[in-house]
Formats: C-alpha cells, structure tokens, sequence
C-alpha cells in the first residue's frame, strides 16, 4: 500500500468544519468523524473501554506469545498499537490511519502509515494476525477491505474485529416513542448510508468473511449500557464508561455527518444534540449498544 510514514516533523495543515471541529486533510472527507484532542481523548478512553469489556485483554484471538506481523487498520492513536508491541515484543506492529495523531515516542517495534483502507493493498509482507476496531463508522466496503485483509494474511493468520452494532437498543420499554436518542441512531444510520457506509455492518461479519474465504468465523457478543441504569457491578462500570464516551462522541459523530450527508445546519444540530444529552443524563431510557 503507498503511504506515508508518519514524520517526526511539523503535522499536516488541517482542513476544519466552520472553524469547530478538526478533521483529516490526507483523503479529505472520507471519514466524518474529527482528529482533534478531543477525539483523541475519547478514543483512548474507548480503547481501555474495549480492555475492560474483554477481561483487560487486548484481543481475544489464540495468539502465540511469537507473533511476528501484526496490522492494526484505523488505529485512530496510536494506543492499541504501543500496548501491542510491548505485551509482544517480538512482533511488529504496523497501525494506518487517515490522520497522522499517534504519537512519536512509540517502542522500537511499533510504526505507523497514513493511508486510506479502502485504497489498495501493497504490502511487501504478509501479515500474521489484523486487528480491527470502531470501523463501520469509516468502511465503505466491507466485502473488499475483508477481501483484501484475507489476501494480506499468512496461511493460519487470524483477523479479528471488534465493534459496535448499530442501532443502540432499549428492550425494557423505557425509552419513549419520541426518545431523541433512538432518532439519533436513526439519523446517524441514515446519514452513514448516504455518505456511503454500512453502519448496520456489525450485524452480520460473518458473511462477508466467509465469502471473502475465511474459516473457523467465530463470535462473542457483549453489551455496553449506556449509563450505570444496568444491575451488576460489571454492567455499571461499562456503562459510566459508555455514558461518557458517547457524551464526548456525540458532536463528532454528528456534526460532519449531519451537515454534510442529511443538509442540516450547525445550529440545528446543536440543539437537537441537546436532547439528546438530557435524555441520556436523566438516564430513564436504558439504551445499550450490543457489541
């Protein structure tokens, strides 16, 4: 794949939306969330949340203590990456990312590529595992990137994939029928299909896996409540974290998306975010999002 090392060096110019929100210069608009600090923020909160949901692990493929090649695709900053290469010194670690926010001082056997996933595949190697995580708000075609990762592995190679199924769900009846959380996974969805994405992807991976040639396709399924409304010490604990992580995402995940895709105004979705956040801070509709 042609791209770009990451330089220890001054950062790319970024493009911005109205001056609010900083997004990607390099393949400009084909991701619609921002690169800022504080997305960079909620997605090492979101990395530990994912740890956490898996027992403090970063993966849940059989991996040997060995492994050699390792790629992780979007790897948003760097994090999963660091805690990689040194729980498995031996390996080497490659992260690619649309924007250059990983950070500098990395181990030895950790490096980093700006480029986009969906263009295509060069590597001069193959790979012995490729770690996938939050990508159907950023993956356009699911068949090809799965096509061309099955491609990319040795013989024996593991992918796996980690992510979240939209929509959020509230199976109690607690959320009102004009709940404006429900309407924003119903906007976002909407708005995620017009820019060309599958937001409903999680759903079924199995399918696009197998046709792309996989075998031995197997699953776990989680839960993330959003807010500590869920019984259960464990449920609690994902579900601050859950609540705070969708509170900091909710604007990113909103503001390009939906002035872009859905011809709303900056304004409008503001306010309509607004109730949103109040829904989820009186924390009377129990929405969780399956995993």
């Amino acid at each position: 794949m042609e791209g770009e090392l990451i330089p220890k060096g001054p950062r790319l110019d970024w493009p911005r939306l109205n001056a609010y929100r900083r997004y990607h210069a390099y393949e400009d608009g084909m991701y619609h969330l921002p690169n800022d600090e504080i997305e960079a923020d909620r997605l090492n909160l979101q990395h530990h949340e994912f740890r956490l949901t898996i027992g403090g692990k970063l993966h849940l493929a059989p991996l040997s203590k060995d492994i050699q090649e390792v790629l992780d695709v979007g790897c948003g900053t760097g994090i999963t990456e660091k805690d990689f290469a040194d729980e498995y010194p031996s390996s080497r670690v490659l992260g690619i990312d649309l924007s250059p926010i990983q950070p500098l001082e990395v181990p030895p056997n950790c490096s980093f590529l700006v480029d986009n996933v969906e263009a295509e595949w060069n590597y001069d190697h193959q790979f012995d595992y490729i770690h996938s995580r939050a990508m159907v708000a950023g993956t356009k075609n699911w068949p090809r990137f799965l096509q061309q990762a099955y491609d990319a592995l040795k013989p024996g190679g593991i992918i796996e994939l980690q992510d979240v199924v939209f929509p959020g769900r509230c199976d109690d009846g607690s959320a009102p029928p004009t709940s404006p959380m429900a309407e924003w996974f119903k906007l976002f969805i909407e708005a995620g299909t017009k820019a060309g994405l599958n937001p409903t992807q999680a759903n079924d991976f199995a399918t696009p896996l197998r046709q792309a040639g996989f075998v031995g396709i197997t699953g776990r399924k989680f839960k993330w409540p959003l807010g500590p409304w869920a019984k259960g010490k464990m449920n609690k604990t994902l579900g601050k974290w859950t609540l705070e992580n969708i509170l900091e995402g909710l604007q990113g995940g909103s503001l390009a998306l939906f002035t872009r895709m859905l011809g709303w105004s900056k304004e409008r979705v503001e306010v309509f975010l607004m109730e949103v956040r109040r829904e989820l801070h009186e924390q009377k509709s129990h929405f969780y999002m399956p995993m």
